[in-house]
C-alpha cells in the first residue's frame, strides 16, 4: 500500500519534555494524523539517540559516556541469541530496552485507544550508531565487518519490533531509520561508499514496510533518495533546500515510485522559530515545491507526497521553542491541507 503524506504534521523524534504522559499528549495535539512516539533525552541519558538505539546490543558497555563493545564470553552468547532470533524472525530481541524509551508504552496505549490510522516510530541508523560505538581496537564498529553485521541485524529487529508493536495497536506503522552522521559523507571522517551505506541502511530498513530516513544537515542526498527500502526522505528544508533540490533526477525517481518528501520547513533555532510565521513558511515551502513541480509533477501530487515537520529534533531545545515550532508545524500543515488538498 502506497504511503501518502498529504501534508500531515509529524515530528523527527525528540522533545525537551520531562514527563512522558505530557509529551505524548502534546504529540497527539500537534500531530493528530501521524503521531510519533517522542524520545525524551532530558529524562535520561539512556534516551540519547545512540544510547537508545544500541541499548541491549551484545557486548555494549558505557564508559565515561562513550559506547564500547567488549568481546567477552557474554558477548558471544549474546550474538548467538541475536542471530537465532534474527533467523527465526523473532523481533522481541530488538525490543527497546527498559528505561530507554519512557514515552513508548504510553504512546502505544494512546494509539490503541484513539484508533489512529498510522503512527510513526524512529531509531538511529546503522551508520550513525556504528560510528558512535568503538570496538576493542578503538575504531568505530562500522568498519569491523563482523560487528557491523551484528549491529545491522540488531537494528533490523529493533525496527521490526517497533513496527509490530504499532501494528498490534491498530495503526499502520511508519518507522524512520535516521542517519544524521551522513552529514560527514564525502569527508575524511567517513570512509564508506554510497553503495555500502545503501546496502547496510536497506538491511535495517527492511524490518518495516514503510520506512523513512532523516539527515538533519547536508549530505549527498542521492544516498537516501536512491535507497530502495527508504520511501520517505526527510531533510532540513529551512536551511538546506537549495542543496537538496540539486538532486533533480533522484527526487523525480523517488516521487515516481510513490515516495514522500518530509519537508523540515519549520526552524528549530530559537530565534528563527520566534521570527517565523505560518505565512512566511508557506511562501518559503511553495517556492521549493515549485522546483519539484518543474520536474513534471502537479502541485497537488507533490503535496500529496509530502509531510510537514520541524527541521530537526527538539530534544536539546527549550520548551518554549519546542511549543513554538510545533504550533507552526501544526498550523502550516492545516493551512496547506485545506488550501490544496481539501482536507
Amino acid at each position: 500500500m502506497t504511503f501518502l503524506g498529504n501534508c500531515r504534521a509529524t515530528g523527527i523524534g525528540s522533545l525537551p519534555a520531562t514527563d512522558a504522559g505530557e509529551a505524548v499528549a502534546s504529540v497527539f495535539a500537534d500531530c493528530p494524523d501521524l503521531p510519533y512516539w517522542p524520545q525524551l533525552p532530558k529524562i535520561s541519558g539512556a534516551e540519547g539517540m545512540n544510547e537508545q538505539a544500541s541499548a541491549g546490543l551484545p557486548g555494549l558497555v558505557v564508559e565515561e559516556k562513550r559506547l564500547r563493545i567488549v568481546q567477552d564470553e557474554a558477548f558471544y552468547l549474546g550474538v548467538e541469541r541475536l542471530l537465532a532470533a534474527y533467523d527465526a524472525g523473532d523481533a522481541s530481541a530488538g525490543a527497546l530496552a527498559p528505561g530507554s524509551a519512557a514515552a513508548f508504552e504510553p504512546f502505544i496505549r494512546r494509539v490503541s485507544e484513539r484508533g489512529t490510522a498510522e503512527a510513526k516510530g524512529q531509531i538511529a541508523g546503522p551508520v550513525t550508531v556504528g560510528m558512535a560505538i568503538l570496538g576493542e581496537d578503538g575504531n568505530p564498529i562500522l568498519y569491523d565487518a563482523v560487528l557491523c553485521e551484528v549491529l545491522t541485524k540488531f537494528l533490523h529487529l529493533r525496527v521490526r519490533w517497533q513496527a509490530e508493536r504499532i501494528a498490534a495497536a491498530g495503526a499502520r506503522p511508519v518507522v524512520f531509520v535516521d542517519e544524521p552522521f551522513l552529514a560527514s559523507y564525502g569527508t575524511p571522517f567517513f570512509g564508506w561508499s554510497r553503495e555500502q551505506v545503501q546496502e547496510t541502511l536497506g538491511a535495517v530498513a527492511s524490518g518495516a514496510e514503510t520506512v523513512g530516513s532523516h539527515c538533519c544537515s547536508n549530505t549527498d542526498w542521492s544516498i537516501l533518495l536512491g535507497c530502495p527500502q527508504v520511501s520517505i526522505v526527510s531533510f532540513d528544508a529551512f536551511e538546506f533546500a537549495d542543496n537538496f533540490l540539486v538532486y533533480r533526477d533522484d527526487i523525480a525517481a523517488l516521487l515516481a515510485r510513490g515516495g514522500t518528501i518530509a519537508w523540515g520547513i519549520v526552524p528549530t533555532d530559537p530565534e528563527a522559530a520566534a521570527a517565523a510565521t505560518v505565512e512566511s513558511l508557506r511562501e518559503r515551502l511553495l517556492g521549493q515545491v515549485e522546483k519539484v513541480e518543474a520536474l513534471g509533477f502537479e502541485r497537488a501530487e507533490v503535496l500529496r507526497h509530502s509531510l510537514i515537520t520541524p527541521a530537526c529534533g527538539l530534544g536539546t531545545r527549550d520548551a518554549d521553542t519546542a511549543r513554538r515550532a510545533f504550533a507552526l508545524v501544526h498550523n502550516l500543515s492545516a493551512t496547506l491541507r485545506a488550501e490544496f488538498l481539501g482536507v
